[in-house]
């Protein structure tokens, strides 16, 4: 099994940090909807994808569908996701432009 940005922490390098991973402890359907919007945007042959799409896309889902309730993150959590998601996919580890963040 490939190991995982949440995995491979042991320790948040900051506060956001953080609270990302109590985030995706506590909906883990984000980091599969992530999954699911990149891989279609790769289908519909994108090379390069902007993270706040992603994110603005999971938004937008979750708020008129998802399980009778909307899922709110902050978007903080965005570039946790989109190197998370690099982190598993490395043949695309290009595919979302990020920045460093405190700690790295």
């Amino acid at each position: 099994m490939q190991q995982t940005l949440f995995n491979a922490l042991e320790l948040p390098r900051n506060q956001r940090e953080a609270r990302f991973l109590d985030f995706h402890k506590n909906n883990p359907q984000v980091y599969d909807l992530w999954c699911f919007f990149t891989t279609e945007a790769l289908n519909a042959g994108r090379t390069k994808i902007g993270s706040r799409v992603i994110a603005e896309r999971i938004r937008w889902e979750t708020n008129l569908n998802y399980e009778g309730r909307e899922i709110k993150f902050n978007d903080h959590y965005i570039p946790y996701y989109a190197r998370w998601w690099m982190k598993d996919n490395p043949q695309h580890k290009n595919l979302f432009r990020t920045k460093s963040v405190e700690g790295e």
